[in-house]
């Protein structure tokens, strides 16, 4: 009866590190994808109260290959990207790069500010292959801004 104990003990003991190495799962074959290369610093900043804040810093680099639009807006904004009859919409802050995939003929991007706000740049940048082709800002409250292209 004992020798029955220590066997099920072992058999347990073995299941169970075979499932936090995580051996169970299946392998799935990677997608290739593009991905974005971001760099995160800290910039300390210092309250009216004397409390010292530490907020990252995002730095966004543009990928080398293929088209893409950049948003820059310290604040909050609403944006469109793509081409004629396939744009997408998003909602976000600080930089933010997004591709463009498929990228053919008339391409173009729109940004709105969502605060009132005179202090800051609203900016939109589109890029090909790593190359800037164009770009637009705005500092006005609610600010507007639209880029177009022909890539």
């Amino acid at each position: 009866m004992r020798r029955n104990v220590i066997m099920i003990l072992v058999v347990l003991s073995l299941v169970g590190i075979v499932l936090m190495s995580g051996c169970t799962g299946t392998q799935t074959t990677p997608q290739n994808t593009t991905t974005t290369t971001v760099s995160v610093t800290q910039t300390a900043v210092t309250t009216q109260a004397g409390n010292t804040t530490v907020k990252p810093t995002v730095t966004v680099t543009i990928p080398a290959t293929g088209v893409f639009v950049k948003f820059s807006y310290l604040g909050a904004f609403n944006a469109s990207y793509g081409m004629k009859g396939a744009m997408l919409k998003v909602t976000n802050s600080g930089d933010r790069v997004y591709e463009i995939v498929n990228a053919t003929g008339n391409v173009s991007a729109t940004a709105v500010k969502l605060d009132e706000s005179t202090t800051h740049d609203i900016t939109i940048g589109l890029y090909k292959n790593g190359a800037l082709l164009t770009s637009a800002k705005n500092s006005s409250a609610f600010g507007n801004v639209t880029i177009s292209f022909v890539v």
